[in-house]
């Protein structure tokens, strides 16, 4: 029992091996038409500078990986809104939620256990409240420049198992739309600029 345990643990680990580097050995099963279907659930948090404040991140991604190539197509869908809590100017308590899709189809590679992630991410802000009272935001309050997170690995990702993957570089947040109404102001005082950074890990469910 034990030697068949270790040899499908050699098996999983030469499976492992072949996939992060992009290409399948001849005596590993492919996927039909040489493309495999990952998918993972994604947990961390974005920090923006502008209102000195963390927001969860809650999602799903579905991969698309070539395995001649180690390139990816994917997509990123949030699974859970979250309410958050800030500054206003530093000093007024305010909240909001922050909805996040994508701006146009996200994609990257794999390649020998390290992951670039390019992320074209929409975002959009509803039910703003400063010091308890409620602030008109309209329907469709979003970047009028929507943000692209570049994201590497932190470690050594598997992709039949995950990791960790962060911001290359900060992103910057462009002036949000004049449909956020009377509280245009406020959100791009409080929020458009630089120095944003993003970290998430990727789970394979």
């Amino acid at each position: 029992m034990k030697k068949i345990r270790t040899m499908a643990s050699v098996a999983a680990m030469g499976a492992t091996a072949a996939l992060v580097g992009g290409v399948l050995s001849p005596g590993v099963a492919a996927a039909q038409d040489d493309r495999l279907e990952l998918s993972y659930n994604v947990t961390g948090s974005a920090y923006v500078a502008g209102m000195d404040s963390n927001i969860p991140i809650e999602a799903t991604v579905d991969v698309q990986l070539d395995l001649k190539t180690g390139d990816f197509d994917s997509q990123f869908t949030q699974t859970s809104v979250p309410h958050v809590k800030f500054k206003a100017f530093g000093m007024f308590d305010s909240e909001l939620d922050v909805e996040f899709y994508e701006a146009a189809p996200s994609s990257g590679t794999f390649q020998a256990g390290e992951v670039d992630f390019t992320l074209p991410l929409q975002i959009k802000l509803r039910e703003l409240t400063a010091l308890g009272f409620p602030l008109m935001v309209g329907e469709n309050c979003v970047q009028q420049e929507p943000p692209t997170l570049n994201l590497g690995s932190v470690d050594e990702f598997i992709p039949t198992e995950g990791g960790s993957l962060e911001t290359v570089e900060p992103y910057t947040l462009s002036e949000w739309s004049e449909d956020c109404g009377f509280s245009t102001f406020l959100i791009n005082m409080n929020s458009a600029g630089g120095d944003n950074t993003a970290e998430v890990t990727l789970t394979a469910k």
